[in-house]
């Protein structure tokens, strides 16, 4: 009996367990709108968090992904809301691809200043080729200033010509779930939510190991339950359960100087 899921079914939580959910959404967001102030947000996230023994969550903001609107106003939303919790919440900064190129390297170089070390695309909602010139410039910046990329989707073609290129950029698939891709192409990692079939968590980390596994939860549209159940109930050894709940995207978060110092000294 894992342990993990036996506390779990008693009430008791994930004590003793580092816990970071590696894909939420905050603020306003079309199809699940909710948290209207910065302030409301990181203390709202918070008790959803502490309900479910979640120590960070990685956060992108709502819904500024849209073509013509102002990324740039998204991002510092992002960052009042990290400002006020910023133990809990790391942010996932954006940009739209469809901006000049100028346009999103200037707004990284903005974001960078800021302390942001990661970026969340939403390409295949804006139009925009995965592996089209200004995502490649941004892969670029990206790569030599050690941020990770999130993306709601690549395509396997996209993935394979972006990590060969930039064989030393983190970059980790939003609904990949737990996938050969991610076990052969070094750089890229999978997060598991998606509306899975019974038993896909377990058959992809049985195969191909749990190291490239991230727990995620689409949250806060999404209840974070949702995301931790696919672990905590999996057929896996707790110490697989441990390594997809937080430890696997911790030590990806250290590696981009964006984990926070108060969960540094859990990675061991």
């Amino acid at each position: 009996m894992s342990e993990i899921l036996e506390r779990w079914r008693k009430g008791d939580g994930l004590p003793g367990v580092l816990v970071i959910d590696a894909h939420t959404h905050i603020g306003e967001w079309p199809h699940g709108e909710n948290f209207q102030t910065s302030e409301e947000a990181a203390v709202e996230a918070e008790k959803f968090m502490d309900a479910y023994g979640v120590d960070a969550a990685c956060v992108l903001a709502g819904g500024y992904m849209a073509n013509g609107a102002d990324y740039r106003m998204g991002n510092d939303w992002l960052l009042d809301c990290v400002r006020r919790a910023p133990d809990r919440l790391i942010p996932f900064i954006h940009i739209n691809p469809n901006d000049s190129q100028e346009g999103v390297l200037r707004e990284l170089d903005r974001m960078w200043d800021h302390g942001a070390r990661c970026i969340k695309l939403l390409n295949a909602y804006q139009a925009y080729p995965g592996d089209g010139p200004n995502l490649m410039a941004l892969y670029e910046f990206a790569q030599r200033h050690r941020m990770l990329v999130h993306n709601h989707q690549w395509s396997e073609t996209e993935i394979r010509t972006i990590s060969a290129q930039f064989p030393e950029l983190i970059m980790i698939r939003a609904h990949g779930g737990a996938t050969r891709l991610s076990h052969e192409i070094p750089n890229v990692y999978d997060n598991i939510w998606s509306l899975h079939r019974m038993g896909t968590v377990e058959r992809g980390i049985q195969e191909y190991g749990p190291e490239k596994i991230l727990f995620g939860s689409d949250a806060f549209m999404n209840d974070i339950s949702v995301g931790i159940g696919m672990v905590v109930y999996a057929d896996i050894p707790d110490d697989h359960k441990r390594a997809v709940l937080g430890l696997n995207v911790a030590r990806l978060l250290s590696y981009a100087g964006a984990l926070p110092d108060s969960l540094a000294g859990r990675l061991a």
